[in-house]
């Protein structure tokens, strides 16, 4: 089974990758725009075998380490978008957030696939650690589409202010609909991140594990991102932000998640 594992997490960043370069030609050459892709259900399904693949040899649900966890948000971003695809006939955001999922997944397989050899080890956590971890990463996943929704937004503004209506103004959806996105995004990832916050001190009474550096820097990373996305949606309700004000909020928050759960990954 570790050569099975590693052989296809080695394959799944290709997979992506391939997954990429379709949504690219659809963006750039405006193929397919409203039409569904088969080979995204496709991948999903590959993914979810590998990851269930790995939680069998490693004895825990794949959530316990910072490679896995961004395998799972790699998965959980291609499944939700191919969830709003399949809503709203629409492509024409794919190749962005299909990157986001390319580079987790790359990321992840990269530090996963040569742990493939000794990742058996004991089951992680109790009842309240699983509870805890599913809106976590949905809470991520959430903010990881605030950002990209967000980023698109910002460009997309600054060519109309600036009068460019070149080819990303163009093949873009209108401002109208990318700034709700974003928001609405923030929104899931509050909700979800505040849930998470919640159950936290539940999991160290259930076998959750100890106060080690590892579990303080996902403490600290999952409440800046609860703070990014609280603020968001406070300013947003109270402040009467603009939707380019809670489009920047988003960026920078979601690069600096992005940043700290590298600095974890590392550090662990």
């Amino acid at each position: 089974m570790p050569g099975l594992i590693a052989v296809a997490g080695a394959m799944l960043p290709l997979l992506y990758l391939a997954l990429l370069v379709d949504y690219a030609a659809t963006f750039f050459l405006r193929t397919r725009t409203h039409a569904r892709s088969p080979h995204l259900l496709a991948v999903v399904v590959l993914h979810l075998g590998y990851l269930a693949l790995w939680g069998m040899h490693a004895g825990h649900p794949p959530v316990t380490s910072t490679p896995e966890v961004l395998s799972v948000l790699a998965l959980a971003t291609a499944a939700v978008y191919g969830w709003v695809e399949l809503a709203t006939r629409d492509r024409r955001t794919g190749v962005f957030v299909l990157l986001l999922a390319f580079l987790f997944q790359y990321a992840g397989s990269f530090a996963m696939v040569g742990h493939a050899q000794d990742a058996a080890g004991p089951a992680a956590g109790g009842l309240w650690t699983r509870v805890h971890v599913l809106p976590a990463l949905v809470a991520y996943t959430a903010l990881g589409f605030a950002g990209v929704f967000g980023t698109l937004y910002l460009a997309a503004r600054r060519n109309l202010r600036g009068h460019r209506f070149g080819m990303l103004f163009d093949r873009l959806p209108p401002l109208e609909a990318l700034g709700p996105m974003a928001w609405h995004a923030l929104l899931t990832g509050f909700v979800a991140m505040t849930i998470a916050i919640a159950v936290t001190p539940l999991m160290f009474g259930d076998g959750g594990g100890t106060m080690s550096a590892r579990i303080v820097g996902k403490i600290v990373t999952g409440s800046v991102a609860w703070a990014v996305c609280a603020a968001g949606v406070f300013g947003h309700w109270l402040g009467r932000w603009t939707p380019a004000r809670t489009s920047a909020v988003a960026v920078i928050g979601f690069l600096l998640v992005m940043a700290l759960l590298a600095v974890s990954g590392v550090l662990s």
